[in-house]
């Protein structure tokens, strides 16, 4: 019984040790970047596009469907021109 004992204290000393080796090798949070400011230009034009044997007019952005994405993080300034080259109103929604 004196070995299962040594046997278990050993086991959950190592489990120990290698418990606060895995934290200390954990990645530590980054500092959030500083603000940054963004700029973009969306252009939309009607194109026609195929997909799955069928062609239909659609409404592009930059000449691509789905529209571009856009990449921020809390506290940058995006500025986004949208220059509607079609021939129908539209509304931008985020």
């Amino acid at each position: 019984m004196g070995a299962k004992k040594i046997g278990f204290i050993l086991g959950f000393l190592e489990f120990l040790f290698l418990d606060g080796l895995l934290l200390s090798m954990a990645q530590r949070p980054r500092p959030h970047p500083r603000p940054t400011i963004h700029h973009y230009d969306f252009v939309l034009k009607e194109a026609n596009l195929t997909k799955l044997r069928s062609t239909k007019s659609m409404l592009t952005v930059n000449g691509s469907f789905p529209g571009a994405t856009i990449m921020a993080r809390k506290g940058d300034t995006m500025f986004v021109n949208v220059i509607n080259q079609g021939t129908f109103g539209v509304t931008i929604h985020w």
